[in-house]
């Protein structure tokens, strides 16, 4: 995984929900191809406001911005 505009890798991020590490995954919004890589990505669906969350949870479904976790 590549390291986030923060410097942050999602790699070795933990959760701020549940603490899992290397659960983090970046939120893609839009609709998936059909190469779309579901285990490297969360599908954040088709509608995008400025305030949509751009990293996930895998194991509990948290959502949220990156800066929130560490």
């Amino acid at each position: 995984m590549a390291k986030r505009k923060s410097g942050l890798s999602l790699r070795t991020a933990s959760c701020p929900s549940c603490g899992a590490v290397g659960s983090m995954r970046e939120i893609v919004y839009g609709m998936p191809g059909r190469d779309f890589d579901f285990d490297k990505y969360i599908v954040g669906g088709c509608c995008v406001t400025e305030v949509d969350p751009d990293i996930g949870c895998v194991k509990c479904d948290w959502r949220g911005m990156c800066g929130e976790c560490s």
